[in-house]
């Protein structure tokens, strides 16, 4: 509260900075699994609608000693179908740390934009992706995505801030054993179903034409929406006597480097 009233006082546009502050304050108090992911992308048209992008991110634990989490390498295709349209296309190689099996990971993206009050740019996008054996959780995932941002930065930072919530829904993986009160075996099969979600606050600060930086918040939640009791996870298996796939609940903190290389090809 004290950072919001400090905003008012002193600039009304970097009010939304103080709420950012005050969740990230709260949210340390109430949770105690952190971690810090960094990356650095690269992005270059390659026709008038057709851009590339290559990234890099690399994970780790902050309540852990800083452990090494995982590594990702991507690359993705964009295409602008119409003006309020977009598809993207890309595959990610994903390396859990201390593992020497790389998981890939291929997706398609579609992408809707509209305009709220004049300000407010709304898009709602909707993601297929597969996956390598190696990733035992899933299989294939669809991901529901809705985010709400300024049309135009605000002058403070040239900031543009964007808050934004996803929804993955589960097929395939490894089988999970279901039994009841009494120990006896229900089911073997798959967890499908909604079973994941993501909340982003980002800050995204164009430093130059060239690069911006992306400061952001993201907490991942797991649980068992709307799921029958034999497509859960996080349930107990008494014959070995320990959870089956336990909820993957946590905060990060991120901070993202962009290296735009489109003005390169505008001269």
């Amino acid at each position: 509260m004290f950072y919001i009233m400090q905003a008012k006082k002193n600039n009304p546009k970097v009010v939304l900075i103080a709420l950012f502050l005050c969740l990230l304050q709260s949210d340390i108090n109430a949770q105690t699994e952190w971690q810090n992911w960094n990356g650095i992308t690269v992005s270059a048209p390659l026709t008038n609608k057709l851009s590339v992008r290559l990234g890099h991110t690399r994970a780790y634990n902050i309540t852990n000693n800083y452990e090494s989490q995982f590594s990702q390498t991507a690359i993705q295709l964009s295409y602008d179908l119409k003006k309020r349209w977009d598809v993207q296309s890309g595959i990610q190689f994903i390396t859990p740390a201390g593992s020497r099996d790389t998981r890939t990971r291929i997706y398609i993206r579609g992408a809707h934009t509209v305009r709220l009050a004049k300000k407010v740019m709304w898009t709602n996008s909707f993601r297929l992706e597969t996956n390598s054996k190696s990733e035992n959780r899933f299989t294939q995932r669809f991901i529901y995505t809705t985010r709400l941002g300024l049309k135009k930065r605000l002058d403070f930072l040239h900031l543009a801030p964007s808050i934004s919530y996803s929804l993955f829904y589960n097929m395939g993986g490894n089988p999970i054993n279901y039994y009841d009160k009494a120990a006896v075996l229900l089911a073997t099969q798959t967890a499908d179903g909604f079973h994941r979600s993501r909340f982003t606050i980002n800050l995204n600060s164009k430093i130059s034409p060239y690069f911006s930086l992306s400061v952001y918040y993201l907490r991942q939640q797991e649980f068992n929406l709307f799921a029958a009791d034999t497509r859960a996870i996080n349930v107990f298996d008494p014959v070995n006597n320990r959870t089956q796939r336990p909820f993957n609940n946590y905060n990060t903190i991120g901070i993202t480097g962009q290296f735009n290389l489109e003005p390169l090809f505008k001269k």
